[in-house]
């Protein structure tokens, strides 16, 4: 590009291709960030979206409601599969009862983005610019996302335990 006058429009490109990429593999492509994953009671649970490289807390809804910390002595995490991590409970306390989730674990996530990475968020703006319309008339239609998964199948995580 020559001019500024597409700037907004590639900008907003790049965040959904950087947001459908990360979708894609279940990774979080950053130096460090958070996310919460969510549990409706103490269990085993797969920390699958990362990778992970830490736990900062695990929070819970007591019986009466309160918000509490969970002790770091009453959990552990260790490595399932590549990329996956699993997280284990022992000696917890009650949980509060009208609560769809009422355990969050606050995790950091995040690694650097590989060159196939960049290069996969690169053709998806390259491809969505030139393909604005949600119809393609009088030219053949080529699958570019489909070129864009075959690179990103190494990147991906994928738990079947979740």
């Amino acid at each position: 590009m020559d001019h500024t006058d597409e700037d907004t429009t590639i900008t907003a490109l790049l965040d959904a291709a950087v947001s459908h990429v990360s979708d894609y593999c279940n990774r979080h492509f950053t130096a460090l960030d958070t996310a919460i994953f969510y549990l409706e009671r103490w269990r085993p649970a797969a920390l699958a979206f990362g990778p992970v490289t830490g736990i900062t807390s695990v929070v819970y809804d007591d019986t009466t409601g309160t918000q509490q910390t969970l002790d770091a002595s009453k959990y552990f995490w260790s490595q399932f599969r590549e990329g996956s991590w699993r997280i284990y409970f022992h000696d917890v306390p009650d949980l509060e009862d009208y609560n769809a989730q009422p355990v969050r674990i606050n995790v950091q996530v995040g690694r650097p983005a590989s060159s196939n990475v960049k290069h996969a968020v690169r053709m998806l703006v390259a491809h969505w610019y030139e393909n604005r319309r949600a119809v393609v008339t009088g030219a053949t239609p080529v699958e570019v996302p489909m070129a864009v998964q075959a690179i990103l199948n190494s990147e991906r995580i994928i738990d079947l335990n979740q």
